[in-house]
């Protein structure tokens, strides 16, 4: 199959170990205004955010969410996003050696494999109401919403399924600077993790399925190559692995203080804490200072929650709001880190 996508000859396997991340969207807008209001804010109920200042126009958005993610589920989302790679890379393959009922074969396999973890990851509703201030509803909207990038966890990915990867991104001279410096030879497994966008994938494959049965294989060999190409991402800034594993401690700190789940909560920033300290020893003197600073207030929100434990006296709707609203300015601070080293 010749073209943009033409494959390479021989078969690139990865054998250094990447450490690999992409920013998820954009970093919270600090808002200097915003008000939370923590009304119904139960570990099964909606949470329920007020944005704007008072007596001018106020923005409220309802979200509730259904199911869980244990981490068994998050790993076997992640195993069957792996194999969602494996079935992509053998029906280019098959496009390539003109055996078009393998190619279906594999898309199809592939798009079984996306329909369960559609089914395994929890959905969440989310519906906004924005009041003018004369309390006229000026704005509303409903819609429901699914994490769309899944994170393929460390030591998961074996060669065979992360070398089409690099391959396919290496035939693509835009994304040549991606993978610059990373030497590819055998190895068995892949200590990495890498994260794949389940919308772009499926959107893709579904290109290929319309593209084969329309007997058009260069348009489904795109297709697929670029599910590979735009559908995961990774850098190699090993350095950087801490404050990854810091940011998302942070997230999931503030998600848990959104549903009152302070034990969650302490868990994560604890891990945040000790991430941070991990991520500040890498860094020249002179640049420790906002990190160090970061560490001593996610610790004293992780007194303050063990104090509150051991009292048994919980938080107000207001002081857990705050709490809440401190650790999106962390997440966001974090994030700000990432774009100064990176963009």
């Amino acid at each position: 199959m010749k073209g943009p996508f033409q494959r390479s000859g021989g078969r690139l396997i990865l054998t250094i170990l990447v450490i690999a991340l992409i920013l998820t969207g954009s970093a919270w807008a600090q808002q200097a205004q915003q008000t939370t209001s923590a009304a119904g804010a139960t570990k099964d109920g909606p949470v329920v955010r007020t944005f704007g200042t008072a007596g001018g126009y106020r923005t409220e958005v309802t979200s509730q969410t259904r199911g869980t993610l244990s981490q068994e589920d998050r790993r076997q989302v992640s195993l069957l996003m792996a194999q969602v790679f494996q079935h992509v890379d053998e029906a280019r393959r098959a496009v390539d050696a003109a055996d078009v009922k393998r190619a279906r074969h594999e898309v199809h396999k592939g798009r079984q494999a996306l329909q369960v973890i559609r089914a395994v990851l929890p959905r969440t509703t989310v519906y906004t109401k924005t009041t003018a201030p004369d309390g006229k509803v000026v704005y509303e909207d409903d819609r429901e919403v699914q994490e769309s990038r899944i994170p393929l966890f460390e030591g998961m990915l074996q060669a065979r399924t992360y070398a089409p990867i690099l391959a396919a991104k290496r035939e693509q001279e835009s994304e040549a600077n991606d993978v610059a410096g990373i030497q590819v030879i055998e190895s068995e497994a892949i200590t990495t993790e890498v994260i794949a966008d389940l919308n772009l994938i499926e959107a893709q494959l579904h290109r290929a399925v319309k593209a084969l049965e329309e007997n058009k294989p260069e348009e489904a060999s795109k297709a697929l190559a670029w599910a590979q190409v735009q559908g995961v991402g990774f850098h190699s800034h090993r350095e950087d692995t801490p404050l990854a594993e810091a940011r998302d401690a942070i997230w999931l700190a503030k998600r848990a203080l959104e549903e009152n789940n302070t034990v969650q909560a302490r868990a994560n920033l604890n891990i945040a804490r000790r991430q941070l300290e991990v991520y500040r020893q890498v860094l020249p003197e002179d640049q420790r200072k906002d990190v160090t600073q970061m560490m001593t207030e996610v610790g004293q929100l992780e007194a303050k929650l063990r104090q509150e434990a051991n009292q048994a006296q919980p938080a107000s709707h207001a002081e857990r709001t705050s709490q809440g609203n401190s650790a999106a300015r962390w997440w966001d601070q974090v994030n700000s880190w990432f774009k100064k080293r990176h963009w």
